[in-house]
């Protein structure tokens, strides 16, 4: 099985603290499970992948009843639960992402008053301190993306997104001024699926594809529930051939600005 780096690096990071915890040395480890010193060391850095059998081993040796094994198996699987830390860490060490889009617009192109808009309103649990602190993430992870020069982004809306409204007006258009600066500044391209187009390809929910700097694609699709990565080749491969589809039943760069830019003016 190829793993990615990060991947071996946070499994090793696990290790290493479960060991510590266990107050057990690499020494003892790797004698209690026939191996170098060095071989636990590699693991624990992320230098080497341990082969599937091993994993358990490691899991018995500590004691953690199973749950090595279990994390493990959620690092490596296909189709897994996403932590929003991890995503945030692959768009931005990221080279391109491809984002769909079919209720609100990217967390990366994101104003602050839309965004704390959404968030309110999408946790209406949260206190507001939570929400500010929310505001405050997204808001510094959309300043770095401006400010950096990759990943590229190419951005698919439904148009629904950019007629609807949902926030207040004034919310709308500095969100939607700010859509076409990014655009016109040649830092993302945006496409519009029209919303009398039949037979939308893009009903199944948003998602992104992600192409790391190195490394295979990775996509990550969101649901009501939660997000997933997914890494399996085939999957990977049919969510960039769905966005390629959206792509080309989309009204392309020039016309969904324009669209955007006759929104601002009717209102």
């Amino acid at each position: 099985m190829d793993v990615d780096k990060r991947t071996l690096q946070r499994f090793g990071r696990e290790i290493a603290r479960t060991r510590k915890m266990a107050d057990v040395t690499q020494d003892a480890l790797a004698r209690e499970l026939g191996v170098s010193p060095s071989h636990i060391s590699n693991i624990e850095r992320g230098y080497r992948s341990p082969v599937a059998s091993f994993v358990p081993k490691l899991d018995a040796a500590l004691q953690v009843d199973g749950r090595l094994v279990r994390l493990w198996g959620e690092l490596t699987g296909s189709g897994r639960p996403a932590w929003l830390a991890e995503v945030a860490t692959l768009i931005r060490e990221a080279s391109a992402v491809m984002d769909y889009q079919n209720a609100v617009l990217p967390g990366l192109l994101q104003t602050e008053s839309y965004a704390r808009e959404l968030i309110t309103a999408g946790t209406p649990w949260a206190s507001s301190d939570d929400v500010a602190v929310a505001v405050d993430e997204r808001m510094r992870r959309a300043q770095e993306f401006v400010n950096a020069e990759e990943p590229l982004l190419w951005v698919v809306l439904d148009q629904t997104i950019i007629q609807r409204k949902f926030v207040p007006e004034a919310v709308r258009r500095e969100q939607l001024d700010q859509i076409v600066r990014l655009v016109e500044s040649e830092r993302i391209s945006v496409q519009v699926v029209a919303t009398h187009y039949l037979g939308h390809p893009g009903l199944t929910g948003p998602f992104k594809v992600i192409t790391p700097g190195s490394g295979a694609d990775v996509v990550y699709a969101e649901s009501i529930h939660e997000g997933q990565v997914i890494t399996a080749a085939q999957d990977v491969a049919r969510y960039r051939l769905l966005f390629g589809r959206l792509q080309a039943v989309a009204l392309g760069p020039a016309e969904s600005l324009l669209m955007i830019r006759r929104e601002l003016d009717d209102d």
